[in-house]
């Protein structure tokens, strides 16, 4: 299997990436929402240009440098979701608006607003930004409503910055392999988005924007009424996690690991060269750190940093030289760990992709 790759490597498959898209696409279409992915999952300009021809209005982005690479690719209209603190963040903003970025913001602090403002003057420019909201996840974001209100009127009285909206992020509510706790979570998103809302219209503020983040909650949008636009990442390849929260199947699984079963210690135990350096540590998503495709039945039990290790109660019917793809737990993170994947389409090598924004944190 692909006998021309040493390995560990990543294969992508077309058709599934394709499909992944057109589903998201279609069932934004279908519920009057605007689409703007994010593409920290990928990190590719390619892959971000085939979103937008699947009719998604721009793209998100986590930090600074991946709007530097997607910019360099002509890719302009960009969510910059991460805050933005500090002089040099303000200098390399200023760079890339004069150099034709059009960015929005999501802030949570008058610090995140009076960089805005102060990029803005320096650009002649008026930006929009998001107040972070959260919705249960205990990251950034605003908690109560008087906070909302508080900071959204500051950004209504900053010259150079408008209030366009809300925005949050409920990974929380996949924290559960319960499919009847996860759609009662995100119901509970949804009535706390309207309550936030509705008293920003009471204050005279009205949000233009309600955007949520996340591939699970988007998998379930017909329980979030009051979203204007959403911002799923991993929809792309999908990964063994997504698969645990009912956001997909297996076979939406577009990204795999392939590897070499390199030593087989006892009849229940192989160990294959992808370890956490090649999947990452994410997990575990059910009793293990990533599937092997199409036998979902085994997954790697343990890793260490260059290995994967695959245990099973009865003998193993895999040998030494055999090659396995394996479904990853978090996509976003093994994908930051590899330059480069292998496109591929009916078993049959396509050509490459550059992981062109791999390890831009800054």
């Amino acid at each position: 299997m692909f006998d021309t790759l040493d390995t560990p490597v990543l294969l992508i498959n077309e058709d599934t990436v394709e499909d992944n898209l057109k589903r998201m696409a279609s069932r934004a279409l279908a519920h009057g929402v605007a689409l703007r992915p994010h593409s920290k999952t990928h990190k590719s300009p390619q892959l971000a240009w085939r979103q937008l021809q699947w009719g998604a209005n721009g793209i998100m982005v986590a930090k600074l440098g991946e709007a530097e690479v997607m910019l360099d690719a002509g890719l302009r209209e960009q969510t910059i979701g991460y805050p933005l603190i500090g002089q040099l963040k303000e200098d390399r903003l200023v760079s890339l608006m004069h150099k034709g970025l059009k960015p929005r913001f999501s802030v949570d602090s008058v610090e995140g607003i009076t960089l805005l403002q102060r990029a803005a003057m320096r650009t002649a420019t008026v930006v929009p930004a998001l107040i972070e909201v959260d919705t249960g996840m205990n990251r950034c974001g605003l908690g109560t409503i008087p906070q909302i209100i508080e900071l959204a009127q500051v950004l209504r009285q900053t010259p150079g910055v408008k209030f366009a909206g809300i925005t949050c992020f409920g990974g929380h509510v996949a924290k559960t392999r319960d499919k009847d706790a996860i759609v009662t979570r995100i119901r509970e998103e949804n009535g706390l988005l309207i309550q936030i809302v509705s008293e920003l219209r009471a204050a005279g503020l009205d949000p233009e924007i309600i955007s949520e983040g996340g591939t699970v909650a988007a998998a379930f949008l017909e329980e979030l009424q009051i979203a204007t636009e959403i911002r799923p990442g991993t929809y792309i390849y999908n990964d063994a996690a997504t698969v645990a929260s009912y956001a997909a199947r297996w076979e939406d699984c577009a990204l795999t690991v392939l590897t070499t079963v390199v030593s087989k210690p006892a009849s229940n135990r192989i160990v294959v060269d992808a370890g956490s350096k090649t999947l990452s540590f994410d997990g575990p998503v059910g009793n293990g750190y990533g599937v092997v495709k199409g036998c979902p039945q085994w997954c790697l039990s343990r890793l260490s940093e260059e290995h994967g290790v695959l245990e099973s109660q009865d003998p193993l019917p895999f040998h030494i030289g055999d090659r396995l793809e394996i479904v990853p737990n978090h996509v976003c993170t093994t994908v930051n760990l590899h330059d480069r994947a292998f496109l591929v389409r009916a078993s049959v090598i396509t050509g490459m992709l550059e992981v062109a924004a791999r390890g831009l944190v800054q």
